[in-house]
Parts: C-alpha cells; structure tokens; sequence
C-alpha cells in the first residue's frame, strides 16, 4: 500500500537561509523555492525534503505515496484505517490522514491527478487532526490569537489550566463555527504562532513553579521520561491528565494541573 516516502517537511527559522545551507553547503538539488518554503530531491530522485517556516505547518511530518488515496479510505475499516476526514483533493491528487491500529499517524497522498505544472509548490498544509502538533482541525485565526494574547499580556507558559487560558478559549472559539476547535488545538495554534515568531515577547513567566522536594521533583522527571524534551506538546491532552493524576497520588498536599505543569516545565530548561 505504502509505495515510497513522497515528502519529509522539517521546519526551518529562514526559508532563505536554509536553502543555501541545504543546497550550497549539503549539495542537494533545489526544484522549487517560493517565500513559504523551499523543496529539494533526495538521493532516490523521487522523495522530496520540504523546508518551511510557516506555523501552521507541523514542525516535522512525513507524506507516504499510495496508488489511491480514495480507494484506501473505501476499504478504511477493512485495513483496520481511521481517517481524520474524507480525502482532500490536492494539486496532483488527493491526500488523507490516518491512524493505523497501533496509533501511528500515516500521512497519505497520491499522484491520481497527473503531475503538477514545473515549479508550482503544492499546499503540504494536511487535512484533519488525529494527533495534535501534526495536523490541525479547523483554520488557525492567526491575526485573533495574536490580539487575544496579546491583551493577556501572560507568557505562553502562565496560560495552561488558568481562567486566562479560559478566557483566551472563549474569545477564540467563539469566532469559528462547527467544528469548534479544542482547548488542545487551540494551544497549539498558539505554540505554532509563538515558534513561527508571530506572538510578542512578553518575558518570563509571572507565576513560579510549586515547591516540592527533590525527591518528588525526581519522580516527575522520571514520570516524564522522553516527554521531557517535548513539554509543550502534554498540555490538554490525556497523557497529561493521567500524569497529573498518578503525581498527586505520591503528594501530601494536591497540586492544580496548573502547578504540575509548571513544575514540568522547570524540568526541561
């Protein structure tokens, strides 16, 4: 079913810069450049590395090539497949996003459509959301987040499970229609814009981390483990309730999700 791997996008700080490193420094053949991003061949001459530095795009995400996209999502539950959405149509073809039964993300796209016109960029934004920091549900209101934030005037890591948060959610859902985005989505909405240089800087973050013992500060480290690196992706999600829940259950005095997630993120500095 998965012919190749069709398309890897990294995101990168300076599309520009980038694609003198990638091409005068590393030797790789640029076939496409716009001011969004920039699309090198690989050694196989089929797969494709895309440089971006666009937020709204996953930092790093790979496309899989398949005969038809259409046909594998006729026969979803019969390849034991859940799609986020219904094939999309694309430049060259059509696309999907799947979840195979183990949880992986499978990022599908096909050729069906014949080849694109020489030098056009094709749209790598994909459809539908089965992970969050992958793909994106529903449309990012970057100009609303950014005034909605900014009238905050609370960093980035001072929002989770607070009513300012709440409040932030409120105000930017009430602007989309059905699907509403999630408090999860809505968060990375945010992180994209911050990392994409979008949002001001607003200093450090004005509420501190709670004081436990070395002790429980070790065991949170290690109730982490890998995540520790990727901190900003457990906010809203379910791996972070169940690691609120299981850290309270070693403490004398309970912590908010709030406190837990500060403690974190004091962890991976």
């Amino acid at each position: 079913m998965l012919k190749q791997v069709d398309r890897i996008l990294i995101r990168v700080p300076s599309v520009d810069g980038a694609v003198h490193y990638y091409r005068d420094t590393l030797g790789m053949k640029l076939i496409r450049h716009d001011q969004r991003l920039a699309s090198f061949k690989m050694g196989d001459n089929a797969t494709e590395l895309v440089l971006h530095s666009d937020p709204e795009l996953p930092d790093q995400a790979t496309y899989y090539l398949v005969e038809n996209v259409r046909a594998i999502y006729a026969k979803r539950d019969e390849l034991k497949l859940r799609f986020s959405s219904p094939p999309q149509a694309v430049s060259r073809g059509f696309r999907a996003t799947a979840k195979d039964p183990f949880g992986n993300i499978l990022l599908l796209i096909d050729r069906s459509a014949g080849e694109v016109a020489p030098g056009a960029v094709e749209d790598t934004k994909a459809p539908g959301a089965l992970f969050a920091g992958i793909e994106e549900k529903v449309a990012v209101k970057a100009d609303l987040l950014i005034q909605l934030y900014t009238q905050l005037a609370r960093t980035a890591d001072d929002l989770p499970y607070t009513p300012h948060f709440e409040s932030l959610y409120r105000d930017y859902t009430a602007a989309h229609s059905d699907p509403k985005p999630t408090r999860q989505e809505v968060w990375r909405h945010l992180l994209n814009l911050r990392k994409g240089g979008k949002m001001p800087k607003l200093g450090a973050a004005k509420s501190p981390a709670p004081e436990v013992s070395d002790e429980d500060r070790a065991r949170l480290r290690d109730m982490l483990g890998e995540d520790i690196g990727r901190r900003d992706r457990l906010p809203y999600s379910e791996r972070f309730d169940k690691l609120v829940e299981e850290f309270n259950v070693g403490l004398q005095r309970k912590l908010s999700p709030h406190l837990i997630w500060r403690l974190a993120a004091t962890l991976a500095k």
